[in-house]
C-alpha cells in the first residue's frame, strides 16, 4: 500500500476526539481529520487546544484550515 493509499485510523482519531490519546503523537493524516471534526462541531479553538493538551498558536492555522473547509 502506498502513502496515497493509506487509511485513517479511525480508532486513534476517536480515542483523540475522547482525550484518550495525546495529539502531538497522532499522524498527521489523523491530526488533521481530529482538527476537522473539532472545527465542523464548532468548538472553540482554545476548547480544542485543552482536549489536544497542547497550546492554541500550534494548532491556531491548522485549526483555521480546518474550519474553512466546512
Amino acid at each position: 500500500m502506498t502513502t496515497a493509499e493509506r487509511r485513517l485510523n479511525a480508532l486513534a482519531v476517536e480515542a483523540a476526539l475522547c482525550g484518550r490519546r495525546p495529539f502531538r503523537e497522532l499522524p498527521a493524516p489523523e491530526a488533521a481529520e481530529v482538527l476537522r471534526i473539532l472545527a465542523r462541531r464548532g468548538d472553540r479553538l482554545d476548547q480544542v487546544a485543552e482536549l489536544l493538551d497542547v497550546d492554541p498558536h500550534v494548532i491556531a492555522d491548522q485549526y483555521a484550515t480546518a474550519g474553512r473547509d466546512r
